[in-house]
């Protein structure tokens, strides 16, 4: 796959992890009002996690960091997928409405989350490969 090709893929790809976060958002309405904040930062939590894989992947030999699956995994449709500004703007909506406490609380449990999740799909991802 030539120049255009690949940039053609990888925005398809960005694309589909866009879709995908869109998605999952929605459902995350439909199921959840209380909290309409948590779709996103279920999904930058899911990505933390692929994340994790996908270094797994490329520490283990099964994929290499410089490859065109790798980018298309990575940059591509994580890229897509994951949106720290979406979740840094649903945080700021809830200090808007004055409740600091709950918009602090969301954000560190949100990170912490992501590093659980990235440790999580690391250690399974060395497991798994």
């Amino acid at each position: 796959m030539g120049g255009i090709g690949f940039a053609l893929a990888l925005g398809a790809s960005g694309g589909v992890g866009a879709l995908c976060r869109w998605g999952l958002d929605v459902t995350w309405l439909k199921i959840e009002k209380r909290h309409p904040a948590g779709g996103i930062a279920l999904v930058n939590v899911l990505a933390c996690l692929l994340g994790g894989l996908l270094v797994a992947a490329v520490l283990s030999g099964n994929l290499e960091a410089n490859s065109r699956v790798f980018t298309l995994l990575a940059t591509g449709f994580l890229g897509g997928f994951s949106t720290f500004s979406t979740f840094v703007l649903d945080i700021f909506s809830v200090t808007e409405r004055g409740n600091w406490r709950r918009a602090w609380g969301a954000l560190f449990l949100v990170w912490a989350l992501s590093l659980l999740a990235a440790a999580t799909g690391l250690a399974l991802g060395v497991w798994l490969f």
